[in-house]
């Protein structure tokens, strides 16, 4: 701003009249010129921004199968958990109950069976999370790419 002050007062040195009148203009002129600084700041920035959302959204689109895929395995696996503990789990309990095997035997095995595939689903969740993350860093990257060759323009 302190800028813009000299340069009006460097313009209004020769123009004649009297000082109030100078002090006035200054103020009106000063106010202008950073209205229209900070509207074209602003322009700038929303333009970077929209350039950004614009690319991000056509990476989205490029990258759509890809988080579809993960989504699609995400859910099957809250399913494949879900069934095992509402179906599975309750039928083999039923099955060895019915094959009068030891109740403590039947207990100690369906423990191992529980934590047994409840390590394995969450091996699969952990696979799963990391394919996703993979993906969101690859859109990250190239949407950043993207936000630097549009600020460069």
């Amino acid at each position: 701003m302190e800028e813009i002050n000299k340069a009006i007062n460097e313009v209004l040195k020769g123009v004649e009249m009297d000082n109030d009148a100078k002090a006035s203009l200054s103020k009106i002129l000063e106010a202008t010129l950073k209205e229209k600084i900070d509207l074209s700041n602003l322009k700038a920035k929303l333009e970077i921004l929209f350039n950004y959302e614009k690319n991000y959204l056509e990476l989205v689109k490029e990258f759509k199968e890809e988080i579809k895929f993960a989504s699609s395995i995400q859910e099957d696996l809250r399913k494949e958990r879900a069934k095992f503990f509402s179906e599975t789990l309750k039928e083999v309990q039923s099955t060895l109950k019915d094959s009068q095997v030891d109740s403590e035997v039947a207990s100690n095995w369906v423990k191992e069976l529980v934590n047994s595939y409840t390590k394995s689903l969450d091996l699969s969740s952990g696979l799963i999370e990391e394919h996703t993350l993979d993906t969101i860093g690859k859109l990250r990257t190239e949407s950043k790419k993207e936000v630097k060759k549009s600020e460069l323009k």
